[in-house]
């Protein structure tokens, strides 16, 4: 696990008033303050010292794990013990404040989640984050407590009202003060809401590509029964990927500090950390539209790309190939830089640096093969263009008429088949799709041979009640534990509102193959849900979905993208909710209110993301289909889904090993879970090689991003790796006490500012709102309509 060294905490006792610092400890001289906050204390005191050897003690006098009095974070263990607070602040969760704020957030969520922060539509993929509604529920509930008024202000100013005005007024506002359990409560619910937006895009790819397709209801029905048929896995398997102390779910760090640093001030120790948030937040809010719309060269600095504007053209399209990368699908962006903090995002403030590390080696590959195979010629590669997730026709080099392949019941028409030709997909799409499956494979072999006993521990703890994570214990000497039958009735249901959208919608499969669907998620859940726990990151399962659809649905594509929705999109959803099921138990939100919050916005969520995106769609069409896009719009990720699932439909003609066929995409799947294996023997044999320790190496998250420059927007991931090595490396090792107060708070500032006026960018001038207003053309915003790009990296 990855080491983090923070500034160590006294271990909390029941009832005792904790330091706010809800990520991090804090340092000697602030925790005897806390007790003592006249006495005026020096470096060298005797109680300090009494605290290092306390620390050291419970290190196992380990003298490598402390440095100058800082504890060295080594694995999830010492993460609950010394970075988060177990401090549980007793206030109200679920109140009317905290609904009513919390279903108007789902509402925002919805549009927030198709066209900015999920980012499906825009030429970079980047997770959600939700940051953006944590401030908006900060500020609403804040102006909420403080202009209505409370039951005390009522029992003093009208009396004889009192006995029946005071509990309506106590209901509608319990108090002066909002806490922090319903903000909380109030965030978790919009977000929760964006769960089923990425699944949502089944039908965005059924409306762009096909000429029918599911009603309304049918698109509602599926959505949600997808959503809680993965919450219901969640609820099964709490007690593995939820409750132990070594599932850390890092990205909920971030959000425990900016809770906690809204929420606690005792002895005004978090106003530095709240002025570092106001100020990173400013400042990203007044720089990004420089860097996404006034100036949006910033997003893609490549020096090689501005040496070579006078090269000839052969010259410059080879610079561009290798360096370019600010627009969508125009190159692999080597050394390029980005300064739009809406793309870099704090997400690698937060990521274990072993997690980072594995990463690099992966975006290495990435850049080498995607080169080679595309000057290669691998596949006919230089027939069709460098980097995109469109089909080609094999004959012509052209975009794929898929419509002329499929009848009206979007079933295969061999002859026209024959007529038109196969579909062709490009060098560095077949790459990804390879890596993609072979990450598959090496998922779950990775997981059984490194991770499989202490999974098997944590089976044991749960059956005995013998749990050690103290947050988990926490909660459950206060709160009740939600009922077995309560996930199990969610299970049902899901499964019942599925099965029903199967046979009364245009969705083409059959109820046995929605069956196996379910099935293959129920397998595929767990592994996916392990690594995401331990570090972070995860797996995409589509394609091992998508194959098995194609074996048993051959010809047709629609089926292709209903089947892998209801198995890796059951995934994916999991995973979210899994995130805010661990962020409650550090927050201490009880049980029973997540289970209520979680389904209601899931099921308010499946209806808004729906028609959020059948807007888009509608007004952003033409966009949406070009195969390049552009620096703000891009359909790469729909492409890409629909792409996937025509090939796969056809799987018996494409992925083969005839005509120059993708026949080693499917056999990835084995090549991956191979590695592993290969992995697992090595690291029994020699504990390091040179540098490196070789159980450090994770190869699900090397191969994982071994495939991330495939497609979109490429210029970021120096930046992002940039990100990683000054948080996670120097400034944890250097400067460990600024790094455990101050790090996630500034990642989620910056966030904060970037997204609140992407916010507002996306609706005043980049088309959220119907109409789109470009900034005028200087040298910082060149013209890229005729293909030159805002780098200046070539012609296309």
């Amino acid at each position: 696990m990855n080491q983090i060294e923070v500034v160590p905490a006294l271990p909390s006792q029941p009832g005792a008033e904790l330091p706010p610092h809800a990520h991090a400890p804090f340092d000697l001289e602030d925790e005897r303050q806390l007790a003592h906050p006249d006495e005026k204390l020096d470096n060298d005191s005797e109680d300090e010292k009494d605290l290092k050897l306390d620390a050291s003690e419970l290190r196992a006098q380990d003298e490598k794990e402390l440095q100058n009095g800082h504890v060295v974070i080594r694995d999830g263990h010492d993460i609950a013990r010394y970075v988060v607070s177990t401090q549980d602040d007793g206030d109200p969760a679920l109140t009317f404040r905290s609904f009513v704020i919390g279903s108007g957030l789902t509402a925002l969520a919805a549009c927030i989640n198709q066209i900015l922060f999920s980012y499906f539509y825009k030429p970079v993929s980047v997770s959600f984050d939700s940051v953006f509604l944590v401030l908006i529920a900060y500020v609403l509930g804040v102006a909420w407590s403080k202009a209505l008024p409370t039951r005390a202000s009522v029992e003093r100013r009208f009396p004889k009202q009192a006995s029946w005005l005071a509990p309506m007024i106590h209901f509608i506002n319990p108090s002066h003060h909002f806490g922090l359990k319903e903000h909380a409560v109030a965030s978790i619910m919009s977000t929760s809401s964006g769960n089923g937006a990425e699944a949502v895009q089944v039908f965005a790819a059924e409306r762009l590509y096909y000429t029918s397709h599911s009603s309304k209801a049918v698109a509602i029905l599926t959505v949600f029964s997808a959503s809680i048929f993965g919450y219901g896995i969640v609820g099964l398997m709490r007690s593995i990927i939820i409750h132990p102390s070594q599932m850390v779910w890092w990205k909920s760090l971030p959000m425990v500090s900016i809770y906690q640093t809204l929420h606690r001030d005792p002895q005004g120790m978090n106003r530095r950390r709240m002025k570092m948030f106001a100020f990173t937040s400013i400042g990203a809010f007044i720089w990004e539209p420089f860097a996404s719309y006034i100036w949006p060269w910033v997003n893609g600095i490549s020096i090689p790309c501005l040496a070579s504007m006078h090269a000839p053209t052969k010259s410059r399209t080879v610079i561009k190939n290798i360096f370019g990368g600010a627009n969508s699908n125009e190159g692999q962006g080597i050394l390029s830089v980005s300064l739009d903090w809406q793309y870099v995002t704090s997400k690698y403030m937060s990521l274990p640096l072993i997690q980072q590390a594995n990463s690099w080696v992966g975006i290495l590959i990435s850049y080498i093969m995607c080169l080679a195979l595309y000057y290669g010629n691998a596949w006919g590669a230089k027939h069709l263009n460098f980097m995109s997730t469109s089909l080609f026709n094999e004959k012509t080099g052209k975009t794929y008429n898929q419509t002329g392949v499929f009848n009206s019941e979007n079933h295969l028409d061999v002859a026209a088949l024959e007529r038109i030709g196969l579909p062709r997909l490009t060098a560095t799409n077949i790459w990804y799709n390879l890596v993609a499956m072979m990450a598959i494979g090496a998922l779950f072999t990775h997981i059984i041979l490194f991770y499989g006993k202490q999974i098997v521990q944590n089976v044991k703890e749960a059956r005995q009640g013998s749990e050690t994570d103290p947050h988990y214990i926490a909660m459950k000497q206060k709160y009740k534990q939600v009922p077995m039958w309560w996930y199990l009735a969610i299970l049902a249901v899901g499964f019942a509102l599925g099965m029903t959208a199967v046979c009364i919608g245009h969705t083409t499969m059959t109820w046995w193959s929605y069956i196996v669907a379910l099935g293959l998620g129920l397998i595929i859940t767990p592994f996916s849900l392990i690594l995401y726990g331990l570090l972070g990151t995860s797996v995409s399962t589509n394609n091992i979905s998508k194959m098995l659809a194609g074996a048993i649905l051959p010809g047709r594509p629609v089926a292709n993208l209903y089947f892998a929705m209801f198995s890796h999109e059951v995934t994916v959803l999991a995973v979210f909710l899994a995130e805010d099921m661990k962020l409650a138990q550090y927050l201490k939100i009880p049980w029973q209110t997540m289970f209520v919050l979680q389904t209601y916005g899931s099921l308010l969520g499946a209806v808004l993301n729906y028609v959020m995106m059948d807007t888009i769609v509608t007004h952003k069409r033409e966009i949406l289909l070009d195969p390049t896009g552009s620096q703000i719009w891009s359909g790469v990720s729909v492409q890409s889904l629909n792409s996937n699932a025509v090939t796969w439909s056809l799987a018996k003609y494409v992925y083969t090993f005839k005509n120059n066929g993708y026949g080693i995409i499917p056999l990835g799947l084995l090549i991956g879970a191979a590695i592993p294996v290969i992995h697992w023997f090595l690291a029994k044999r020699y504990t390091k090689i040179g540098p490196f320790t070789t159980s450090k190496i994770v190869t699900p998250v090397i191969l994982v991003n071994a495939n991330v420059t495939y497609a979109g927007s490429t210029s970021v991931w120096t930046s992002r790796i940039l990100t990683g090595i000054f948080s996670q490396w120097y400034m944890r090792l250097r400067n460990p006490a600024w790094f455990g107060r101050y790090n996630y708070i500034v990642g989620g500032g910056l966030d904060a500012g970037a997204k609140v006026m992407m916010f507002i960018l996306t609706f005043a001038v980049n088309g959220g709102g119907g109409k789109e207003y470009n900034f005028p053309t200087w040298w910082g915003n060149p013209k890229t309509s005729t293909k030159q790009y805002a780098d200046y990296c070539g012609t296309g």
